[in-house]
């Protein structure tokens, strides 16, 4: 079962969040090799993405820096650690007191399975102040 996170932004601002993934033991997931891929939509349905990131875990990769305009996915794998950033130029497609859906799946090594870590809406207020 997927956990759920429903962060609340402000339309055209970056979103960042960081989560810790564990395993039964309470032990950090090691997740060199897998693959996270994460969407964000204006509804379930397939039409209404607004943004999409796939981050493959290399062997002997370590966190690398996420850029605020575009965003992205990234790691410290075997720490278990999992870094998301929703760049501004997207959540600038966001609508106003309508929320957006989104889930996080990480798919393990040599098909081991996909499984959905986080699943959740973001609530999306209007920017008061505009930077153009």
């Amino acid at each position: 079962m997927a956990d759920s996170y429903n962060p609340t932004a402000i339309k055209g601002d970056t979103i960042t969040w960081a989560m810790n993934l564990k395993g039964p033991t309470g032990a950090a997931y090691n997740l060199t090799g897998c693959t996270l891929s994460m969407q964000v939509r204006k509804s379930y349905h397939p039409s209404g993405l607004i943004v999409s990131y796939v981050y493959y875990a290399a062997p002997g990769s370590t966190f690398v820096g996420i850029d605020g305009v575009t965003g992205g996915l990234s790691t410290t794998p075997t720490e278990g650690m999992v870094f998301v950033t929703i760049g501004s130029v997207y959540t600038k497609n966001f609508s106003s007191y309508t929320p957006s859906f989104y889930d996080m799946q990480m798919e393990y090594p040599n098909d081991g399975g996909i499984i959905t870590i986080l699943r959740g809406v973001i609530d999306t207020l209007p920017d008061v102040t505009e930077n153009k």
